[in-house]
């Protein structure tokens, strides 16, 4: 896994850096033992371009500094869990609409809460990007969740028990960490996947809105 990505990276960082590639090729690698018959014919192109993803992530992680505790040898992040999802828990679709007004735009990245029926009612906020804006509809898609209004309100019959957020510290804490909770219980974080690592390294945490560039998206 050396390449050219580690050129830039102090002493210090090496071990850090391989043990960051290690582990995300070994859980995206046993993800990808777990594709369904009917993505068969992707996963040549998807173990292809694996290595890349992988060294992308690692390198992204490294460079931009998080308020959050790395451990590389489980590529993932730890924070303090809140005793309950933070969710808003009033009507915040007037502050949503305002900050996707103002800021939307192609690869924004944005945390969507998602209360899984299929789960118990399991509470999760996971990132996403936005990948396409309808300024006359005034909402926006994500590339993985679908189409919510810039108030935050889904807009499609299979994202209903999801909610689109205004990025903070707190949300966006949980959205790193794989935060989980369930009938208000804490409960054991999940890990991230490869591409939601290699979303979440590039978030800039002195301005959500601006996002640090990635050279190109997971799909």
């Amino acid at each position: 896994m050396s390449m050219q990505n580690e050129l830039w990276l102090s002493p210090e960082h090496q071990q850090t850096y391989t043990e960051l590639c290690n582990t995300l090729y070994e859980r995206e690698l046993l993800r990808l033992s777990q594709t369904p018959s009917e993505q068969l014919p992707l996963l040549t192109k998807r173990l292809a371009s694996l290595p890349f993803y992988v060294r992308e992530a690692a390198s992204l992680i490294l460079k931009h500094p998080s308020p959050l505790t790395l451990d590389s040898q489980n590529a993932c992040w730890l924070h303090s869990q809140s005793k309950v999802c933070p969710v808003p828990h009033v009507d915040e679709s007037e502050s949503i609409f305002s900050y996707y007004h103002k800021y939307a735009k192609l690869g924004l990245l944005v945390p969507v809460y998602i209360k899984d029926p299929q789960q118990n009612q399991l509470e999760q906020i996971r990132l996403d990007s936005i990948d396409e804006i309808d300024h006359d509809g005034q909402r926006i898609h994500c590339n993985e969740h679908g189409w919510f209004a810039m108030a935050g309100w889904p807009q499609e019959p299979d994202n209903q028990q999801k909610l689109l957020l205004k990025p903070g510290k707190a949300v966006l804490v949980a959205v790193c960490c794989g935060h989980q909770w369930r009938n208000q219980e804490r409960k054991l974080p999940r890990l991230l996947s490869l591409r939601e690592m290699l979303l979440a390294s590039r978030l800039n945490w002195q301005n959500f809105a601006k996002p640090h560039p990635a050279k190109k998206d997971l799909r």
